[in-house]
């Protein structure tokens, strides 16, 4: 945050990329969505898909970000397929001044979700933003980067648990973390296999023979578009 000449308060976030697409994850997936991708992430995931965000970008103002979705979205529309607002990274909680940007997303007047990787405390978020938390396992090389206290910042019957899962380890990793907190029974669990890398027919057999109460998901945008694509 800095003032213009005038003493007038000005938030600049560095933007990587804003675009009209499709959803391509969770229970939102085939959705309409306007999605602001904010520049930077501390966090180093070995199958990281996004690393074009860890340093490019242009700094914009607060409103000149919320000018630009209003312009993608058009008149707001109401109903359950209605196009929304998703913030995504890099990981935007390690970006000052986040749950301010989510505040002016809502004042747009449509549903607006996070997409978070739980590194970063969600108390600031507010509790009307879908949030998206995406518990990196052991596999990730960042299974440690989670604040348990994000728990309680979720809201049941809105808010998903994502588990990106390499390998079986991760897999029964995710089972037994779950299992230990109950959180399927409060929260919708996603488990995605990483592309390329995990079979997701063993995955989707897994979950069904073990009947684990979670959504299987592979990432929409992908098998549409390709895995190369940026800006879809």
């Amino acid at each position: 945050m800095e003032d213009d000449r005038d003493g007038r308060s000005i938030v600049r976030f560095k933007v990587n990329e804003i675009f009209h697409s499709i959803q391509g994850e969770g229970t939102r997936a085939g959705r309409a969505c306007v999605f602001v991708r904010l520049t930077g992430c501390p966090l180093r995931c070995v199958y990281c898909d996004t690393e074009y965000a860890f340093f490019d970008g242009s700094f914009m103002e607060l409103e000149d970000i919320i000018a630009d979705v209003q312009a993608r979205l058009g008149p707001v529309r109401r109903g359950p397929d209605a196009p929304f607002v998703e913030l995504t990274g890099g990981e935007p909680l390690a970006i000052p001044f986040a749950s301010e940007l989510l505040k002016a997303m809502l004042g747009l007047g449509c549903e607006v979700a996070l997409e978070t990787a739980g590194s970063h405390d969600l108390a600031p978020v507010p509790r009307e933003v879908i949030k998206i938390v995406d518990r990196k396992t052991p596999g990730s090389g960042e299974g440690d980067r989670w604040l348990e206290s994000n728990l309680d910042f979720m809201v049941p019957g809105q808010d998903e648990l994502k588990f990106v899962l390499m390998d079986e380890g991760d897999y029964e990793w995710s089972k037994a973390w779950c299992a230990e907190r109950g959180v399927w029974d409060r929260y919708t669990v996603l488990f995605s296999p990483v592309q390329g890398v995990l079979d997701p027919s063993w995955l989707a057999e897994r979950i069904v023979a073990d009947g684990l109460p979670v959504r299987f998901q592979m990432q929409l945008h992908k098998l549409i578009w390709g895995a190369e694509r940026s800006g879809v």
